[in-house]
């Protein structure tokens, strides 16, 4: 078999989570932060044969790109990629050395605030927020609209920015993200929040689903 573009991409942002990865057999891939802070699951274009545990994953796409677009063979405890002239052995891990997420399948329990949020939107403040060393993204629910805010939630002097991204009909409502969680792929999302606990973030495809732990303190 050979990775397709959306399985490569897919992998990538696989990295920027967590450096390993237990692929398992199938077109259902899992990734979980060694914080346990960003879930994502993704479903993938490509069918994987069998499992196979990945130590180092950027290694490993960093073969698979200098390659250029290598068949892949995979066995037990090995996966063989040959671009026709060069033929390179890489070997499996043991899962027990990856963090790995849980088998069951990760829910909210509740929704309290869903919105929809477009890919230009949320570049757009998470490069404010970089400029501006803003570590914090917050949900809040007031005075009848909905709106997102970037700032500093320790620092009330800090700089900050707001956008309104709906109308709002409920109690009060406050949800903050560190902005380094949100390792989204680029695209636009539905999110549904369970205060104080997860928020997930679902694609317009809905193959990719990111669950992204909720600030407490």
């Amino acid at each position: 078999m050979k990775f397709s573009e959306n399985t490569l991409s897919v992998l990538k942002n696989f990295s920027s989570i967590n450096g390993g990865v237990v692929l398992k057999a199938g077109q259902t891939q899992k990734t979980i932060s060694p914080e346990k802070c960003i879930m994502v699951e993704a479903t993938l274009e490509d069918n994987l044969p069998s499992d196979f545990g990945i130590y180092d994953l950027n290694q490993f796409l960093g073969n698979v790109t200098t390659l250029r677009n290598p068949e892949l063979n995979f066995s037990k405890d090995s996966v063989t990629l040959d671009d026709g002239e060069f033929s390179l052995t890489y070997l499996s891990c043991s899962p027990q050395l990856i963090i790995s997420p849980p088998e069951k399948e990760l829910a909210l329990k509740q929704v309290d605030v869903t919105f929809a949020l477009t890919n230009v939107l949320l570049q757009k403040l998470l490069k404010i927020s970089s400029m501006n060393n803003l570590p914090n993204m917050t949900v809040v629910g007031k005075d009848a609209e909905l709106r997102l805010k970037i700032h500093e939630k320790a620092n009330d002097t800090s700089n900050h920015g707001s956008v309104k991204i709906g109308d709002y009909s409920g109690p009060d409502f406050t949800a903050t993200f560190k902005t380094e969680n949100l390792k989204l792929l680029p695209d636009d999302y539905t999110v549904e929040i369970q205060n104080g606990a997860f928020a997930k973030f679902v694609n317009k495809a809905g193959n990719l689903k990111y669950f992204i732990a909720l600030e407490t303190k």
